[in-house]
Parts: structure tokens; C-alpha cells; sequence
């Protein structure tokens, strides 16, 4: 056996050697590769669920956003609706006949002699033929309003306010949620 055949077999088991080698090294490349690919793969699923979770998010945010403004503008036409309604109220209160005015104050000076004793009348200008003061109510002269009376007694220290707006305010506080049922319930 010669240097030729021990050389031979060197290199033979060199090349084989690096052979196997370039099979490991190419094996441990694929499987980094592969690894490489499963950690992204993870990481896009993982980026895709939070971005699908912000995009919910802003989706929820946005409805939620826009039913308050609606609900708001909702809101804002139901209470011009109950201002108008109240405006109409007023104004049919004003335009109420003059004979039955007349008998409304007729019965407010009444009460206000039974609850004040003398006192003083006021009301707007243009009911002041209306009124026909009874024994103990004095005229205290116009007061600007859409219609009703106000008693005041003579010491000034109490005061009965039976003017439209009033009643109607106070109506109108006490009666708010039927109105409000009636209307858009």
C-alpha cells in the first residue's frame, strides 16, 4: 500500500467528512429557517390579533361615539319639541276668552282674601278691564306677564303669584315625565 493510497483514503474520508459537514450545516440552516418562519408566522398572527383587536376597539369606540351623538341629538329635538309645546301651552293660556278669565279672576281674588285678607291686585295691562275688584283687594298696578294675577298682601310680606307662566311652570315641573311619556314614550 502505497503513499498514493494512503493519501487517497485521506482524502476520500476528508471529502466525506465534509460532506457530512455541509449536510449538518444545511440541515441546521433549514431548521433555523424553519424556526425563523414559525416565529414570524407567531409573531404576524400575534400582530394581526392586536391590530384586529385595536381595529374592534376603535370600531366599538366609534359606535359608541356616534349612538351618544345621536342619542344627543335626539335629546336636544325632544326638548325643542317640550319648549315649543310649553311656548303653545303659554299662548293658548293667553288667548283664553276673556269671559272666562274674567270668572277665573273673579275666584283668584277669593282665594287671595280668604288666604291674605286686604291685599293688593296686580296683572298685565290689557286684563285690567277684566278685573273687578271685590271689598279689601286694592289695584296695585300692571305687571308685565302673559295673563293671571298676583296677590300681594298689604304688609308686602307675602305674595300669591297666579300668573300664567307660574301655573304653568309649576304644572309643567310636576307633570314633566307624563308630558315627556305622552310625547315620545
Amino acid at each position: 500500500m502505497g503513499l498514493d493510497k494512503v493519501v487517497e483514503d485521506i482524502l476520500r474520508r476528508g471529502e466525506e467528512r465534509k460532506s457530512e459537514i455541509i449536510r449538518q450545516g444545511e440541515r441546521e440552516r433549514d431548521e433555523q429557517l424553519a424556526q425563523t418562519s414559525a416565529m414570524i408566522a407567531e409573531h404576524r398572527k400575534n400582530a394581526e390579533r392586536r391590530a384586529e383587536n385595536v381595529i374592534a376597539q376603535m370600531e366599538q369606540q366609534e359606535l359608541s361615539s356616534g349612538e351618544l351623538e345621536a342619542k344627543k341629538s335626539l335629546l336636544a329635538a325632544q326638548m325643542r319639541v317640550m319648549e315649543e309645546l310649553k311656548t303653545q301651552v303659554l299662548v293658548e293660556l293667553a288667548n283664553y276668552p276673556a269671559d272666562k278669565r274674567k270668572k277665573l279672576y273673579g275666584r283668584l281674588m277669593q282665594n287671595a282674601m280668604t288666604e291674605l285678607g286686604a291685599c293688593y291686585v296686580y296683572s298685565n295691562s290689557s286684563d285690567k278691564a277684566l278685573l273687578k275688584p271685590i271689598a279689601g283687594v286694592t289695584d296695585g298696578g300692571v305687571m308685565e306677564c302673559m295673563g293671571g294675577l298676583v296677590f300681594e298682601s298689604k304688609d308686602r310680606s307675602v305674595r300669591l303669584d297666579y300668573r300664567f307662566e307660574s301655573i304653568l311652570e309649576g304644572v309643567w315641573n310636576n307633570k314633566i315625565q307624563e308630558i315627556y311619556s305622552s310625547l315620545f314614550g
